[in-house]
């Protein structure tokens, strides 16, 4: 026989449903990024950039160099945004393993990316990490906060990533320690006929 749920045990039961699936989704965004740290970049963007060429050999020669096809990484520090035309100044850390900057290792300096690609604010931000492949157009001068001025490598950006935005905070109502109750997922959670034919 079909059980109906009406009435107060009806909402209840939506409440808690409603709950035990934004927890099952948020659960599934942090453990999908904890676990599947994928490439910024296809392996055909990548193949077109000489890997063995480092931050360190661009900051020392970036005339030498021009021309020559990179893939770096960091941390924004700055975003110009000019016409159809921005600026980003990068503090450069080193690539792990899947191309993502390694900001627990020493950084080698600072650069520049050229680029008329659309940059979203949400993820190009000061703070933000970011991956780019792209062309050495050679050096700039860039003054320090200080009124120093430091010469630095500029890079025509071709294929850029950044880091993605955090995800919205929890609903007040989910972190109410209150709200759920001791018969959450108790042995009435999932009672005979659930998920039976006309429960609804």
């Amino acid at each position: 026989m079909p059980i109906h749920l009406t009435g107060r045990p009806f909402f209840r039961f939506c409440e808690k449903l409603r709950v035990f699936t934004m927890l099952a989704v948020v659960f599934s965004v942090f453990s999908g990024c904890a676990l599947f740290d994928s490439p910024p970049f296809p392996k055909q963007e990548v193949r077109w950039a000489d890997r063995q060429i480092l931050f360190r050999d661009i900051a020392h020669h970036p005339e030498s160099l021009q021309g020559q096809h990179v893939i770096l990484g960091g941390k924004i520090l700055n975003i110009t945004r000019k016409g159809m035309v921005s600026t980003i100044i990068v503090k450069e850390y080193p690539l792990g393993k899947e191309l993502h900057p390694d900001t627990e290792k020493p950084s080698m300096g600072i650069f520049e990316i050229v680029t008329d690609e659309f940059l979203p604010a949400d993820r190009y931000k000061p703070g933000h990490k970011m991956e780019v492949i792209g062309t050495v157009i050679g050096p700039t001068d860039l003054r320090t906060a200080g009124g120093r001025s430091v010469r630095i490598p500029v890079i025509r950006g071709r294929h850029l990533h950044a880091q993605a935005p955090a995800p919205p905070p929890m609903p007040m109502d989910m972190m109410d320690p209150g709200f759920m109750d001791p018969g959450f997922m108790g042995p009435g959670f999932m009672g005979p006929g659930m998920m039976m034919p006309g429960f609804f």
